[in-house]
């Protein structure tokens, strides 16, 4: 069989099975409505929760940033793409929420794979909310640490969980609110039952960042809880792209 018969036979069954999805051309979007093929509809499908993407600031940063510094950084952070502005970011960042350092990322999706799979070794055990974003598990799954999985936002599943023994490190793994589902987390009995374990706790705050806590400092602000890393997006609410792990100076170097 040729690649191109494997590629046809593969889209015949996804077709078979209703599972072929196409993408479908937007020729125009505001926070409540978006226009395709030629009719117009209400718009419910957006990360872009405050707008910000059209706000007439932000459009205006964006185009003195351009200015400023060009359209890219024009290398990798470790060669010569690490720039005043991008050190700027993580200090106001990690002032902002009260921790050490921040680390920029490309995307929450590339934090999410970089630091679980940085962090597991062989010995160590991952504990993930069964409603993890797939970035979150996936990294997990391919981190050489035992992927666990507790029930959902259940503070006592994790507990029988961190009642096992383990030889290494544990790492806790959860949402602050939950793409999928809309619900939050129950961060301060999920931390202190994972500080009681010596583990360390991951919250990846994508959809709460911006939009809860005071200032929209997020989940983890708002329940009073400073998980040992915290992942933060900014294709959500503050409206552009890239990412940030909030975490102390050790971790981040």
């Amino acid at each position: 069989m040729s690649w191109q018969q494997r590629f046809r036979q593969a889209l015949d069954q996804r077709r078979a099975a209703d599972g072929w999805r196409q993408r479908r051309i937007v020729d125009e979007q505001t926070t409540r409505t978006l226009h395709s093929g030629g009719r117009c509809y209400h718009h419910f499908s957006s990360n872009d929760y405050l707008g910000l993407t059209r706000h007439p600031a932000v459009i205006a940063a964006w185009q003195q940033g351009a200015a400023l510094t060009g359209a890219g950084a024009g290398a990798s952070g470790h060669v010569t793409g690490y720039h005043r502005q991008h050190a700027d970011l993580e200090a106001q960042l990690a002032d902002w929420l009260g921790y050490e350092r921040a680390l920029l990322f490309i995307s929450g999706f590339a934090a999410n794979q970089a630091v679980i799979h940085l962090l597991g070794e062989k010995n160590d055990r991952i504990l993930a909310d069964k409603l993890s974003h797939a970035s979150l598990l996936d990294a997990a799954s391919h981190s050489p640490a035992q992927l666990r999985r507790f029930s959902h936002n259940a503070p006592e599943s994790l507990a029988a969980r961190l009642a096992s023994p383990c030889e290494g490190e544990t790492l806790v793994v959860t949402e602050g609110i939950f793409s999928m589902d809309g619900d939050s987390a129950p961060l301060a009995a999920l931390a202190q039952q994972t500080r009681q374990a010596g583990g360390w706790l991951l919250v990846d705050d994508a959809h709460g960042i911006g939009v809860v806590g005071e200032q929209g400092r997020g989940s983890c602000w708002q329940q009073g809880v400073r998980p040992e890393l915290q992942v933060i997006t900014f294709g959500k609410a503050f409206g552009v792209s890239g990412a940030a792990l909030l975490c102390d100076a050790d971790t981040a170097d």
